[in-house]
């Protein structure tokens, strides 16, 4: 699909991902609605899509809420016509065990990253089957693909996210619609502050951080060419490929490289 032109609806773009795809998506030429929870941050993504000459709206949206994901469809309707890009990139994470996990944080992480893509795609999907064309991208994360100790839940979120996607892509290929999953490692946003970041695997944090605005060309390359899924960076993309056909091998690689680091880090 040729963005130029094109009405894309972006969640979680009040920075981050979020906001390097809005303004990615803006200087390709299409209309772009942001939506996130934070009101006051969403308007400086609306600024910077303006600056690239296009026609931007900001429009306060809690994905965990289904009747604001309708009003977001709704809305983006009425002021620029039917979304036919559709980024669902709201998301967050809190690092733990299994054992130390919260169930409020548990649920909360399942509410935004995974049932928030659910609710955005139930909102948008009908008219983009009536017309027979769209794209749909989901921000997932190699975390979707491959379980790391101390984020059990996060990861839960983004496996099921992953699931989601490909079923979804299964279902609508036919009718004009692709479903692209984009899966970044470690990325350079306020999403890794540093007490998150030290709950990680050390093994993960050898993944150099790659800034959102890397992020945000993959999703534009989803968009434009339908790819099932991107996995960015490229060594995260080789060891990823490396888990699916070896799955226990590493793992075990995994967490013996894990070991060692935090042997050396003591």
């Amino acid at each position: 699909m040729d963005p130029k032109g094109r009405i894309a609806i972006v969640t979680g773009a009040s920075s981050g991902i979020g906001a390097s795809t809005a303004v990615a998506l803006a200087r390709a030429g299409s209309r772009v609605v942001v939506a996130a929870r934070r009101a006051d941050k969403l308007e400086a993504t609306v600024a910077m899509c303006r600056a690239e000459g296009a026609e931007a709206v900001a429009i306060r949206t809690d994905v965990r809420i289904r009747e604001d994901c309708v009003a977001l469809v709704r809305q983006t309707n009425d002021r620029f016509g039917p979304p036919e890009i559709l980024v669902n990139n709201a998301g967050f994470a809190i690092f733990d065990t299994i054992a130390d996990a919260r169930p409020d944080d548990i649920r909360s992480m399942m509410d935004t990253n995974y049932l928030g893509a659910v609710n955005c795609t139930q909102a948008a999907l009908p008219g983009m089957i009536a017309r027979g064309c769209g794209a749909i991208v989901n921000v997932a994360s190699i975390v979707g693909i491959m379980g790391f100790a101390g984020m059990g839940a996060y990861c839960a979120t983004k496996f099921a996210l992953v699931g989601f996607s490909e079923a979804l892509r299964s279902e609508v290929i036919a009718r004009g619609i692709r479903v692209s999953l984009v899966c970044p490692g470690t990325t350079d946003t306020e999403f890794f502050d540093t007490a998150m970041r030290e709950k990680s695997p050390a093994a993960e944090r050898l993944i150099l951080a790659v800034p959102p605005e890397r992020v945000a060309r993959a999703v534009m390359r989803a968009v434009r060419g339908g790819k099932a899924r991107i996995i960015v960076p490229w060594p995260a993309g080789l060891y990823m490929r490396f888990k699916e056909l070896a799955p226990g091998t590493a793992h075990f690689l995994m967490r013996k490289v894990s070991e060692m680091i935090e042997r050396r880090g003591r």
